[in-house]
């Protein structure tokens, strides 16, 4: 492995890999769709329930953990290409830090791929 890779990129080189094993298996590329679909369904209900009743504490709690599972499913997700999975995290974790600016997970995950876009030397995307 080439030393001169930033040690973040390398980490999700290998968990790529790995993960990318997976999909070579039907039964396991089935499931990584389920999930990723099951993800992307949670999201929807939630945001609309949010939608209908911003106020409501509890809509507010669930649509921001959808999105930002959405999001994390979608970044680990060894089915889409890195320019598909990886601007669309980042509008995930975006949106849920607009809902809830203290959301840990959506801030250092956002810090985590500019900072790979910024090694790589490329624009991080909007």
């Amino acid at each position: 492995m080439n030393r001169a890779l930033p040690v973040s990129i390398m980490m999700l080189a290998l968990l790529g890999s790995a993960a990318a094993q997976n999909t070579t298996d039907p039964a396991a590329a089935k499931k990584l769709r389920a999930a990723l679909s099951q993800a992307e369904k949670s999201y929807k209900d939630t945001k609309a329930k949010y939608t209908k009743n911003p106020k409501d504490a509890t809509a507010k709690k669930k649509y921001v953990d959808a999105t930002v599972h959405f999001g994390t499913t979608t970044m680990n997700s060894p089915l889409l290409s890195p320019r598909e999975k990886y601007p669309k995290s980042l509008r995930l974790y975006r949106e849920a830090l607009k809902v809830d600016p203290k959301n840990k997970e959506a801030a250092n995950n956002i810090k985590l791929i500019e900072s790979i876009y910024k090694q790589m030397g490329r624009p991080i995307p909007k």
